[in-house]
């Protein structure tokens, strides 16, 4: 870092101080000095900083991934072989093929995103009557898990330890979620289970491309409602949003599928909340007493995140 970098630095720090008053100056203050003393207090104390350098370095690792899928897949990620259909009840009943576009949060950021449209190569507008100035926006979706959702996930929602635990994704397509749990998570055992072949081979492709360990990440090629096996046997389940891949009878049976396998003392995560998604599905009744909402397991970590980015994340344990 150069001389004018660490100038630059301090200028930064100054413009957020300016804005605290005393009592908030303090607790900056203690926070800073707890940093600096900790290692020598404890040399297995980790610091926040340390926390941080090892997260930026983990997101690099789920980069190089998210780059080589950009390689090999379609541009919108989706493939030909899929069925995606947009909903009629729900959050998203107003999506239909001709205002909403796909961008996969996992392959590209929001600053990607912004260099995609400078570029030409994505719109935010379409036209509603072939003139240039009757135009509406675009509803962007994603099918996928952000880099930073995931480590929100993994750092902030679940607990620390998940030694001797199986993470499941249900809808795994790419992989988001699986490669987020094995290199963000000590969990014994990830699973995908996945619909389409294609998706699947894309999957194991990628998890021989980078050597990850075939006794812990398994990619299985079923419909989720034919693998009650795989649910009883794993302790965290994460669900997208799976409105665009089944219709709603469909939907609503997977729901009364997962009540009855979903073992209690389960922990739920998904990124729609589930009082909407039953909702929608006119279920809520029956659901009632099946989920609690629960707070994060690792509220310390929040610091290293904006949480109201992660506001539609959330956790359940299953009753």
């Amino acid at each position: 870092m150069t001389d004018e970098s660490v100038l630059g630095t301090k200028s930064r720090i100054l413009d957020l101080f300016s804005d605290l008053n005393e009592a908030d100056l303090q607790n900056i203050e203690s926070w800073i000095s707890s940093q600096s003393y900790k290692k020598r207090l404890n040399k297995t104390c980790v610091s926040d900083l340390e926390i941080k350098k090892s997260l930026q370095k983990k997101e690099k690792q789920l980069s190089k991934i998210a780059n080589s899928l950009k390689k090999i897949v379609p541009f919108k990620a989706e493939m030909p072989s899929e069925v995606i259909i947009p909903p009629i009840v729900g959050d998203q009943a107003d999506c239909t093929k001709e205002n909403t576009c796909h961008v996969d949060e996992f392959l590209y950021d929001d600053q990607e995103v912004d260099k995609l449209v400078k570029s030409g190569k994505l719109s935010r507008f379409y036209c509603t009557d072939c003139m240039s100035r009757g135009i509406n926006e675009l509803i962007f979706i994603s099918h996928s898990m952000s880099k930073q959702a995931l480590m929100y996930i993994f750092y902030v929602l679940l607990p620390n330890d998940l030694e001797e635990k199986q993470i499941l994704d249900v809808g795994s397509r790419l992989g988001a979620v699986l490669y987020g749990a094995y290199y963000l998570s000590n969990a014994s055992s990830i699973v995908g289970v996945e619909m389409n072949k294609d998706c699947c081979e894309i999957q194991e492709k990628t998890l021989k491309k980078f050597s990850m360990d075939p006794n812990k990440i398994k990619i299985v090629n079923s419909d989720i409602l034919e693998r009650c096996d795989i649910v009883q046997n794993s302790n965290i389940i994460i669900i997208n949003v799976l409105d665009f891949f089944v219709d709603t009878e469909k939907h609503k049976e997977m729901w009364y599928f997962f009540k009855k396998y979903i073992k209690k003392g389960s922990y739920l995560v998904s990124n729609r909340s589930m009082d909407e998604t039953l909702s929608a599905l006119q279920m809520s009744e029956d659901m009632m007493e099946w989920l609690t909402i629960c707070k994060p397991n690792q509220l310390e970590h929040e610091i290293f995140f904006d949480v109201e980015d992660y506001s539609e994340l959330f956790l359940y344990t299953v009753n």
